[in-house]
């Protein structure tokens, strides 16, 4: 029983798929014989083999935009000018054996595969989105964003603090200066050259003295014995030679004057200073540094000590000595010649020359006081080095 149960569903296959190949190959020549030709016209001639495959060649093109609808054919050309009636094939719910023939052999032009279009709105979407590749670069970006923010905001905090440590430094040593007893010049025994912890070579330096009696002639006094510290005492002009010399030779800093006004007793720049040792021989140049650059300026002044160099500062003399200051000094932008530096005893050994030789020559200031005075103008250096072989002879 199974097996004629078996071979009445094969006949009845069979059969549906002989009588759907029938239709399909009516139809297929309806189609031909109704599809317009190459010209835009339609065909009015009997349909031929050659036709009938030129249209079928037609219809296998793959699309390659959205599929077009079918449409419906309503008349049959044959080769009298009448229609031919319409041929319908009844539409059901389930799949018939002429679909199912169709599918078959619409299965060769589906196999390839059909480009879907992405829409550039979502691509555009897509691209803005870290891909997991990028997601740990991304965070290390930030990450490091994030501790150069930290570095930028603990440096300036540390600036701002050296700031407020500076001042607050500053103002001591200036209240001190207002109120303070007066602060007398200390000459103590200068330990020899090479001595461990002394930088520079105090010992040897501080003969280079001069006295500037009652003028303000410090910058002029300071460079004569920087010309000394450098060629030695037969090349040191005296007082009474520098002098002559600024007033006689015109100002660089203020253009019709001369260097020094003996009859005014006229402050000189440091430009001019600097002008004045060049016509000597001198190489010098002029340094200032910000209140946070303490530690810097500090650096500087003892590494040009330690390879020789004839350095002098300006300083604030009240911040020094108090209200026992000189009248000569002049309370900003009093220049002196530093010596060296005692790391033993934190001292600095100077020479002022607004003391008397007594006084003034080798004296002794401790740090704190110097490093005050010394802020309060900004800590201003004048490095000078020997810059020929051959010294300047002063014209008596």
């Amino acid at each position: 029983m199974t097996s004629i149960k078996r071979a009445g569903r094969i006949t009845t296959l069979g059969f549906a798929v002989g009588a759907g190949l029938l239709i399909a190959a009516g139809a297929g020549t309806a189609v031909a014989s109704a599809a317009p030709d190459d010209s835009g016209h339609a065909s009015t001639t009997s349909s031929s083999p050659s036709s009938s495959a030129s249209s079928s060649a037609r219809s296998a093109r793959p699309s390659t935009g959205a599929p077009a609808k079918a449409k419906p054919t309503s008349k049959v050309s044959a080769s009298s000018s009448h229609s031919a009636p319409v041929v319908e094939l009844p539409t059901r719910t389930r799949t018939s054996a002429a679909s199912a023939v169709t599918a078959l052999t619409s299965v060769p032009a589906a196999e390839e595969p059909a480009s879907t279009p992405t829409p550039s709105v979502k691509l555009a979407s897509a691209q803005r989105i870290p891909t997991p590749a990028r997601v740990p670069q991304a965070a290390l970006d930030i990450a490091r964003d994030l501790n150069t923010l930290r570095r930028n905001i603990e440096l300036l905090i540390r600036h701002q603090i050296d700031d407020l440590r500076e001042n607050l430094t500053t103002l001591r040593y200036d209240l001190a200066a207002i109120i303070a007893p007066a602060r007398r010049p200390t000459n103590p025994d200068i330990p020899a050259d090479e001595t461990p912890g002394v930088i520079g070579t105090p010992r040897s330096r501080e003969g280079y003295f001069i006295y500037q009696g009652q003028t303000n002639t410090c910058a002029l006094s300071t460079a004569a014995m920087l010309i000394g510290q450098l060629y030695g005492r037969d090349a040191m002009p005296t007082w009474e030679q520098i002098v002559n010399e600024a007033a006689t030779t015109p100002s660089y800093s203020t253009p019709g004057k001369p260097i020094y006004d003996r009859v005014n007793d006229t402050f000189v720049s440091t430009t001019d200073v600097l002008q004045l040792l060049q016509t000597h021989g001198v190489t010098a140049k002029s340094t200032q540094y910000t209140r946070g650059q303490r530690d810097l300026a500090f650096t500087n002044l003892k590494a040009a000590l330690t390879q020789g160099d004839a350095v002098a500062v300006s300083v604030n003399a009240d911040s020094i000595w108090g209200s026992g200051a000189p009248d000569t000094a002049y309370k900003g932008d009093h220049l002196i010649t530093v010596l060296g530096i005692d790391t033993n005893k934190n001292v600095v050994y100077v020479n002022d020359s607004a003391w008397e030789q007594t006084k003034g020559m080798g004296m002794a200031i401790s740090m704190n006081v110097f490093m005050g005075a010394w802020a309060a103008d900004s800590y201003t250096t004048i490095t000078a080095v020997a810059a020929a072989s051959s010294q300047t002879a002063l014209a008596a």
